[in-house]
């Protein structure tokens, strides 16, 4: 990546940074840090731990090829895309570009870009496997409803449905097969014809992304692991939110808030920094399980503070992802 696009992303993420710090109030996040106290020590750490679970399993993905980059530099390179996937509502696919030219220099544009399709590919695996689990959990704790049961067991299904295709995607290959549909999907058959002529690149990202699995079943299932992981972990933070203002929830409760949570938000993804639809859902899951809906509407203020911190760091860490030391430089095809 040029020092000069690596320069109009950072400004251009610090330019957003610092909007959503105006729109939402310093004054405002001071008191909400405040009155979570010491407690967002450990929030803020916790989320470091699924960064850190996010990276290792991109870099086991990278296993196999002839040089990859350090640990180290994966770790930034994941805090920078993700923080730039945040950055980009509606569409949150700022951070895979950044991603793919970070690492390029040691895998090759093909092959970088084969492991970010592959890592996100896991990455939405791991995601399914913590909505699903969040579902089940949702229909043993919430309070039971004729509604609400449907809803869930359709939810259910259709996560079942999408996990199994994925699955197949890692078995025999996706890209090429999507490129194949969108011929066949009217107003985006023009799409399909402006990617034509890299099937041939999309065969070789396929083949990438097979060999990954077939080759090494157990990486690919320590890799799934790691993502899945890094979801439970993260529903720490609810629990950790809840104690802060003396409120203890239990890691189960707090697993269905968090998991039916980002549900509604990846449902709801055209929302603008999910703005109404996080604090929506968190009020009325809080009011569902029981508790105080206004506790959840402190939540999601908490974890948007959170946010707000990494994503300056990650913002910080664009200017250094693309860079490699002169000693570590090797030529790829």
């Amino acid at each position: 990546m040029s020092r000069k696009l690596q320069l109009l992303v950072f400004l251009c993420g610090l330019g957003v940074f610092g909007y959503l710090i105006a729109r939402i109030g310093a004054g405002a996040l001071v008191a909400d840090a405040v009155r979570t106290g010491w407690m967002f020590v450990p929030i803020l750490l916790l989320y470091g731990v699924v960064y850190l679970a996010n990276a290792w399993a991109w870099w086991l993905i990278m296993a196999d090829e002839p040089s990859r980059p350090p640990f180290r530099r994966v770790c930034g390179v994941t805090v920078a895309s993700f923080s730039l996937n945040f950055l980009t509502p509606m569409v949150n696919v700022g951070g895979e570009p950044f991603k793919i030219a970070a690492v390029a220099p040691w895998l090759g544009v093909r092959r970088a870009a084969g492991s970010v399709v592959l890592y996100q590919m896991l990455h939405t695996f791991g995601m399914l496997l913590s909505f699903l689990t969040a579902v089940v959990l949702g229909a043993v704790l919430l309070p039971p409803s004729a509604a609400l049961l449907a809803t869930l067991g359709v939810t259910f299904a259709a996560l079942l449905a999408l996990m199994l295709l994925l699955l197949t995607g890692h078995r025999r290959g996706l890209l090429e097969h999507a490129l194949n549909l969108l011929h066949g999907v009217p107003l985006l058959d023009r799409v399909a014809r402006r990617l034509e002529p890299r099937r041939a690149t999309l065969a070789l990202m396929d083949a990438q992304i097979t060999e990954f699995y077939h080759r090494d079943p157990r990486r690919f299932l320590a890799a799934l692991a790691l993502e899945y992981v890094s979801r439970c972990v993260f529903m720490v933070e609810y629990l950790l939110i809840a104690l802060s203002v003396g409120l203890h929830i239990g890691y189960f409760r707090a697993y269905v808030v968090g998991g039916l949570t980002q549900l509604v938000q990846n449902v709801l993804f055209f929302v603008p920094f999910e703005v109404g639809s996080k604090e929506g859902a968190l009020y009325l899951l809080f009011q569902m399980l029981g508790l105080d809906p206004a506790l959840g509407v402190y939540t999601a203020i908490v974890s948007r503070v959170r946010d707000l911190i990494w994503i300056g760091a990650g913002i910080g860490l664009v200017w250094l992802g693309g860079r490699r030391p002169a000693a570590e430089r090797v030529t790829v095809p």
